[in-house]
């Protein structure tokens, strides 16, 4: 799988936007034991999951994956390049979230036969963390329609439809009755009937990202995570000032 006299990598690592989720993913994944899965920054005891010891095993561990197993130029890659450097074949695994699944299946460099999916990476606790995220419908308050929007929501709710949606869309479908379909039982779609079949092991956990800082955060983290890999800050020190923002910013509320 590398042979970088041939392009070949790997592991399509993110290092630039947006590089701290998979960098947290690595972390949760370590101390899923102890961690708060209402605020999965948190370990149940209240402290930051960057001040924990197993925090450092894990970032050392991630970033050995760029120095041993990705290409260099991944130190900025964000979204479009992890998932064009394996799609094209260049890499040959990323870490990444469903809707990728519908442009790896446009891809005209690898076939079906030759890609798939599989759970989340399980940590030394032999468990990983499942952040969710989710979306719905809604109607503007201004709507001088509610009534009728109200029926459409239904609607759209309903199983089918919201099954429809999440197909066309390459998204995780909110009815359970999904799972019973061949579209998600079978193929990349399995990994997620998986993962949800197996609480215990894959956790759902909630991030703080509605904070009013969470965008100062991703830049923050960002920034420092590209420092790390060019050799001008240390994981130690990273995780340090992870902890200090945190535990500042939480005294703060």
């Amino acid at each position: 799988m590398q042979d970088p006299s041939k392009n070949q990598f790997g592991y399509a690592f993110r290092g630039g936007t947006n590089a701290n989720s998979n960098v947290v993913a690595a972390i949760e994944a370590y101390v899923a034991d102890d961690l708060d899965t209402e605020n999965a920054f948190k370990l149940t005891n209240g402290d930051t999951i960057f001040s924990a010891p197993e925090a450092l095993d894990a970032v050392n561990t991630y970033f050995d994956l760029f120095k041993e197993a990705s290409p260099p130029s991944s130190v900025a890659w964000g979204y479009p390049e992890m998932v064009e450097g394996f799609s094209n074949g260049s890499t040959a695994f990323l870490l990444q979230d469903p809707e990728v699944i519908a442009t790896v299946e446009q891809s005209e460099a690898i076939t079906a036969e030759q890609w798939s999916t599989a759970p989340l990476l399980t940590g030394p606790t032999g468990k990983a963390a499942q952040p969710m995220a989710t979306a719905g419908w809604g109607t503007a308050a201004s709507s001088e329609h509610k009534a009728e929007a109200a029926k459409l929501i239904e609607f759209l709710s309903e199983d089918k439809q919201a099954t429809t949606f999440a197909q066309e869309n390459s998204l995780v479908p909110i009815v359970k009755s999904a799972a019973d379909s061949d579209f998600y039982k079978t193929g990349p779609w399995a990994s997620y009937v998986t993962m949800n079949e197996n609480p215990d092991t894959y956790l759902s956990v909630t991030q703080p990202r509605g904070s009013s800082w969470w965008t100062e955060w991703i830049q923050k983290s960002d920034s420092e995570i590209q420092q790390v890999l060019i050799g001008q800050l240390t994981p130690e020190k990273l995780l340090a000032g992870w902890d200090e923002y945190w535990t500042e910013k939480w005294k703060s509320e």
